[in-house]
């Protein structure tokens, strides 16, 4: 890879880490399920030209829709309100990588060899360790709901790669049309005051919606794919172990989160697992 792209795969990857650190002064201004249908319907006013997909694709966009919109990013979202320490939820998302290749076997009947189940093992084992950590302790219904989040991305990737060769934008608008209508009538149906929030929402909290939507999705997923199309998946994948150590960062000196042994031994871990999926996964 040149230099310019190395750059720009960091970038994608600051883009998707910091997007923990934009949801949480977000999340102060908005309840979860109302930011989440927001942030959906920004994005389906950027990507609406996107779309238009061939009627054979309409019905496996429309699952991947609900997956995503309705199912892994509500659940990221209310992850990210409910959590005290960012930096723990954000390394646990990565479980889905783990994840995907258990489902993989399970739906697909692929055939996982002693060093990917090694990897697998290792990751748990790290996620074991921070679920048990006093600093995360607190922070368990996060975790689960981030481990839940993992879960449908896991799924949702599966009937991603059944799509074949679609624009990952259109995918993104997919998930923010199916996204949009189910979160903005659940937050209408289970939350409150949405018209005091909208009027006492500031500045701050706007931002992150709009860094949420579009640096976080279009900016990044627009990259990502500029790179797809000039390098194989194998040599741009490792850098996806960059966003949770980006937004460990952010967690630690944005918002003074507390980073422990325990944290840093099972980050380490689920790092070291997740990297040891992905070096022996066939792209």
């Amino acid at each position: 890879m040149t230099i310019p792209h190395i750059a720009i795969a960091v970038i994608i990857n600051l883009l998707w880490g910091s997007m923990y650190i934009a949801a949480s002064f977000g999340l102060q201004d908005f309840p979860p399920v109302f930011f989440t249908g927001i942030r959906f319907l920004l994005l389906l006013v950027f990507l609406f030209s996107f779309i238009r997909v061939p009627k054979q694709l309409i019905v496996p966009l429309f699952r991947i829709g609900l997956l995503m919109g309705v199912g892994m990013y509500l659940t990221l979202y209310i992850s990210v309100a409910m959590a005290e320490n960012v930096a723990s939820i954000a390394v646990f998302g990565k479980l889905e990588v783990p994840f995907a290749v258990i489902l993989g076997v399970i739906l697909l009947n692929e055939k996982i060899g002693i060093k990917r189940i090694t990897g697998i093992g290792i990751a748990m084992i790290g996620a074991g360790i921070i679920g048990f950590d006093p600093a995360a302790f607190d922070d368990l219904p996060a975790l689960f709901w981030m481990a839940v989040s993992c879960a449908f991305a896991a799924y949702a990737m599966i009937k991603i790669r059944e799509l074949g060769d679609v624009h990952p934008l259109t995918i993104t608008g997919w998930v923010s049309l199916v996204g949009a209508p189910v979160l903005l009538l659940t937050s209408f149906v289970f939350e409150e005051n949405h018209w005091q929030t909208l009027q006492e929402s500031t500045i701050v909290g706007w931002s992150a919606l709009f860094y949420t939507a579009i640096m976080s999705s279009i900016i990044a997923h627009s990259g990502l794919f500029f790179l797809l199309q000039r390098y194989p998946v194998g040599l741009i994948a490792p850098f996806y172990l960059l966003s949770p150590i980006f937004a460990i960062l952010g967690a630690v000196f944005i918002l003074d989160d507390q980073l422990t042994t325990g944290l840093i031994i099972g980050s380490g871990l689920i790092l070291f697992g997740v990297g040891w999926i992905i070096k022996r996964t066939p792209h």
